[in-house]
């Protein structure tokens, strides 16, 4: 079932990923550049899907899995470099939300917003057990997870704790919404319900 799981995976970045560089090579043609962009970099299950579809609405392009085989082929410095010449404004996910990528970023584009979506660890148990359930030994591997998210969210308070107008962080599982968010981009409310993706259906 895993194995199964990640061949479609594959699959889908190897058609998705030219359609998204064609996209990305005509979106920066007709935008105006901006290396000023913005990285959601919270872990996977901390609502950053979520986060992605209420930027898309506040009107900034949004990309799905930005050129992941780039990443994995060449390497950080090369994918920084793609996604400052895209004509995309917002990421998330992988890999943007892996270990200390934010650190690169932040040299290589200053200016940038970054946003720390963060949950309690009971919703976060229950939302990866429920994703990741094909994963054998889960509850072992959450232990590890956690403390891993953990260690890397207080490096990023830390890595931010002088530049407040650079970092928000969001708890979108605890209400965390429009208002906040909206504060920091600097953005008009708009009159829509926050989203809520990937939304899981838990047994009772």
């Amino acid at each position: 079932m895993k194995s199964f799981t990640w061949k479609i995976f594959i699959l889908f970045l190897l058609y998705h990923w030219p359609v998204q560089r064609i996209q990305s090579f005509f979106l920066s043609l007709i935008k105006e550049k901006n290396t000023r962009k913005i990285f959601c970099i919270g872990n996977p299950k901390t609502g950053t899907r979520s986060l992605l579809k209420a930027l898309k609405i506040l009107g900034y392009q949004t990309p799905l899995f930005f050129e992941i085989p780039t990443y994995w082929k060449y390497g950080e410095q090369h994918y920084i470099e793609r996604v400052k010449k895209s004509g995309y404004d917002a990421f998330a996910d992988f890999p943007i939300g892996h270990k200390e990528l934010y650190k690169k970023i932040d040299a290589s584009l200053p200016g940038s917003k970054f946003i720390l979506t963060v949950r309690d660890h009971e919703s976060f148990i229950r939302s990866y057990s429920n994703y990741f359930k094909a994963l054998p030994n889960i509850q072992d591997h959450l232990s590890d997870r956690i403390t891993e998210m953990e260690k890397r969210n207080d490096d990023i308070l830390r890595y931010f704790e002088k530049r407040h107008s650079s970092l928000l962080v969001m708890n979108i599982i605890d209400g965390d919404g429009w208002e906040v968010l909206c504060e920091f981009l600097n953005k008009q409310i708009p009159n829509r319900i926050f989203p809520h993706k990937n939304k899981g259906k838990y047994p009772s």
